[in-house]
């Protein structure tokens, strides 16, 4: 494991008295990440893929579970579910390309613990491992439509600008 994902895991309460823990992606989390994309809305998925999917993609699947921890990062918000099996609720991704020091972020919360934190947690970890990998701008494409994510990013401090050329995104910016 590189300085990206050598520290320890971050935990943060529920409001119902749990508590979820952000951590690296494993490549054993297959099938937890399959359990949190049925477990999201239509409109969730639109949001967060830009298009309608009922099915994650094997090869999405296959990039995120094994990636170079150089230039993408993955992490986990994960909870026990009654049975005391480890649950993911939340991911949130960056990818870095070729020989630049930017990388693109995404996202996804499970419906059920939205607006719980889980997704401004997520970004704040991994905005703070961007910049102790180097990185010096996190930036995002985000469908105009997606009012949560906008407030999200705004609050976070991201620019938010028109796309000249496509009025369905919105192209947000962080400085790190």
């Amino acid at each position: 494991m590189n300085r990206s994902t050598d520290q320890a895991p971050q935990v943060y309460p529920l409001g119902n008295g749990s508590h979820y823990t952000i951590r690296p992606i494993q490549a054993d989390d297959r099938d937890r990440i399959l359990k949190l994309f049925d477990q999201l809305s239509p409109e969730s998925r639109y949001l967060r893929f830009a298009h309608a999917i009922s099915k994650l993609p094997d090869e999405f699947l296959e990039d995120i579970l094994h990636l170079d921890y150089k230039t993408e990062l993955a992490l986990l918000a994960v909870t026990q579910n009654a049975s005391g099996t480890e649950e993911v609720i939340g991911i949130a991704r960056y990818v870095t390309p070729p020989n630049l020091q930017e990388c693109e972020f995404s996202i996804s919360v499970s419906d059920q613990y939205a607006s719980h934190g889980i997704g401004t947690h997520l970004m704040i970890d991994l905005i703070a491992h961007a910049k102790r990998n180097g990185l010096k701008t996190m930036m995002g494409y985000v469908l105009s439509a997606n009012s949560k994510m906008l407030k999200l990013v705004s609050e976070l401090g991201f620019q938010i600008s028109n796309l000249t050329d496509e009025a369905d995104f919105r192209i947000v910016s962080l400085a790190l």
